[in-house]
């Protein structure tokens, strides 16, 4: 049953590349019905309207929910591959928001970063609710399509998602991607924390400008603009409350 759920979960991050939230609210992933939503989530209605900002706060609240997942731990296992592909997404809004103009100037990261802190503060309610409710906000949401058509538009890269991977996280993308019963390798069940990102000392240093992801693989294509890129990015605060 908690693979279920948590293999859920982990489509739910995949099904931004081709599902967009209303503003009615997230798209419902627990199709089993096994846990009920009753805490208010973020949708795309809460989103900034320029594409900058608003893959700052997409930014955030993948955060949050990576976040809340750590908080559930003890009722929904942690999955290193779930991990693995928030860590490729945030990745990929990180380094749109680094090739961007407006991630040049101290007014635009100042921005950004308050835009990241809205996101991130979205999953307020469900971080106060008792653990049975933050764990259906948990399953119940999906990653906001427009998320990804902002992060392209911005970076000027159509397959910036693809460009920012590693190899193991391309592969337990190709993995999650298909059908359920085809799935052989992929990991729902591991648990396994990973290190909140932590703030650049200076606050008005250059988006990405001074720590690592923490990973050691390297771009799909090696050598080229993704993989040099990989090795400045770490933008965003502290999460750890």
């Amino acid at each position: 049953m908690k693979a279920t759920i948590t293999a859920t979960v982990c489509m739910a991050l995949l099904a931004g590349a081709a599902l967009a939230q209303t503003d009615d609210g997230p798209i419902a992933t627990n199709v089993t019905g096994i846990k009920e939503q009753v805490v208010r989530t973020p949708v795309i209605a809460d989103a900034p309207a320029d594409d900058f900002n608003r893959v700052a706060w997409c930014h955030g609240i993948l955060s949050g929910h990576m976040d809340l997942a750590e908080r559930i731990s003890d009722i929904e296992p942690l999955s290193k591959d779930m991990e693995k592909i928030g860590a490729s997404y945030l990745r990929a809004y990180e380094a749109a928001l680094t090739l961007s103009k407006k991630g040049e100037a101290p007014e635009g990261r100042k921005s950004a970063e308050a835009s990241r802190e809205q996101g991130f503060n979205g999953w307020e309610e469900a971080r106060k609710a008792p653990k049975g409710q933050a764990a259906g906000a948990y399953v119940n949401w999906s990653l906001p399509g427009d998320c990804e058509r902002a992060t392209k538009a911005l970076s000027g890269h159509s397959d910036i998602f693809k460009e920012m991977q590693t190899e193991e996280e391309a592969k337990i993308i190709a993995e999650a991607m298909k059908p359920a019963t085809e799935r052989q390798t992929l990991d729902v069940l591991t648990p396994q924390k990973t290190s909140a990102t932590t703030a650049p000392a200076d606050p008005d240093a250059a988006i990405g400008s001074s720590r690592t992801t923490g990973k050691s693989g390297k771009g799909q294509s090696s050598g080229n603009w993704a993989s040099g890129l990989m090795n400045k990015l770490g933008w965003g605060k502290n999460d750890e409350k």
